[in-house]
């Protein structure tokens, strides 16, 4: 990137970004970026490929919101309702997260999806729509957790430039699975485990009803993250219902 009117923080983002080796090096770079911007949450979608839309649980590729956000994300089933990844198809710019409500007439459970985000305290961010290869569509979430998020139209551009370059690099480690291949599947046993974490166990009463130790749960559930290619236990459940493994 020799274009001088690219911002430096960018082109240096850009620059890393490539150098990535997996997709956990590049969301860590990527979110040591938005940081600069006041960016202290982050969700990562893709809505549609090959033109073809993806249900939003399944194309949840990773999320680091507060865990009673997510939880509650997922027990709602918020998904179905979410009305800005809704909104984000049919965008081209990035747009503040409480602006939907002059964009588009909300129903009264949407009005409540957006007073219960700012009650568990995600009081500001930005829906960032990205178009890529292979047909792709993609949504970037990014928000405070604290106070409100002062970008510039300038800033919000640069942001979306650096979710696109996230999004298609992203493609490129994950070639093989984005040509078809099918996710990985899990033991009856991780299963089992990962259907008591959707119903809200913790690892302890997982294992108090299973009959085995907390660590061989631990063991267990961490596999299963593997084989899903997530980080964490919400992310695990949306992916499981997503692949048919978890009945709601």
């Amino acid at each position: 990137m020799g274009d001088k009117s690219v911002p430096e923080a960018l082109r240096s983002y850009i620059e890393r970004a490539d150098k990535a080796g997996t997709p956990e090096d590049l969301f860590r770079e990527f979110d040591s970026y938005v940081r600069s911007f006041g960016i202290e949450v982050s969700s990562y979608h893709i809505l549609a490929e090959h033109l073809r839309a993806v249900p939003v649980e399944i194309g949840l590729v990773r999320e680091n919101f507060p865990d009673d956000w997510t939880e509650t994300y997922l027990k709602r089933h918020y998904a179905d309702i979410d009305p800005v990844i809704n909104q984000a198809r049919f965008e081209a710019e990035p747009f503040h997260w409480f602006d939907i409500e002059d964009k588009v007439k909300l129903s009264r459970e949407q009005r409540f999806f957006l007073k219960e985000m700012k009650q568990v305290g995600l009081t500001d961010g930005i829906a960032v729509p990205i178009f890529g290869p292979m047909g792709t569509m993609a949504y970037f979430g990014l928000g405070r957790t604290n106070g409100t998020l002062d970008l510039s139209h300038e800033d919000q551009l640069e942001l979306q430039f650096a979710c696109q370059t996230t999004h298609n690099h992203y493609l490129d480690l994950t070639a093989e699975h984005h040509n078809g291949d099918p996710p990985p599947s899990l033991s009856a046993r991780e299963t089992e485990i990962l259907n008591l974490v959707a119903l809200g166990l913790s690892n302890a009463a997982i294992a108090e009803r299973l009959g085995i130790t907390d660590n061989t749960v631990d063991t267990i559930l961490r596999r299963a993250f593997k084989k899903l290619g997530v980080t964490n236990r919400i992310t695990a459940v949306l992916k499981g219902v997503g692949a048919g493994l978890i009945v709601p």
